[in-house]
């Protein structure tokens, strides 16, 4: 959702788009969740900002293109659906979530 639409209530308000620096991620912390959001040809992607390999912060890993790479171990995660680009186990899926955009403010859908 982008674009000048009213964001239904269900979307928070978590940060905005000057935020979001080249090339990593911000962490923003909703309902005790960290989550990562990353900027990508001008597209706002965000998934949980802890790898499910052994936590290590997805937020400082390296992008390249729509994944990125565990800072820690270098496991890598498609950033539009969260799955392990390597596919080694069905369980080091990341949960992904769903953004838009308005007036330079980014709103996550809760």
């Amino acid at each position: 959702m982008q674009g000048n639409e009213e964001f239904p209530e269900a979307y928070r308000k978590v940060c905005k788009t000057n935020d979001i620096p080249d090339d990593e991620g911000h962490v923003v912390t909703v309902d005790d969740e960290q989550i990562a959001i990353f900027e990508v040809d001008g597209e706002y992607l965000a998934i949980t900002n802890t790898c499910p390999h052994q936590g290590g912060p997805l937020a400082d890993g390296q992008v390249n293109g729509k994944t990125v790479h565990c800072p820690w171990h270098g496991y890598e995660f498609d950033l539009e659906s969260g799955e392990h680009v390597q596919a080694f186990s069905d369980d080091l899926s990341c949960m992904t979530y769903d953004l838009g955009v308005q007036d330079d403010e980014i709103y996550l859908l809760v």
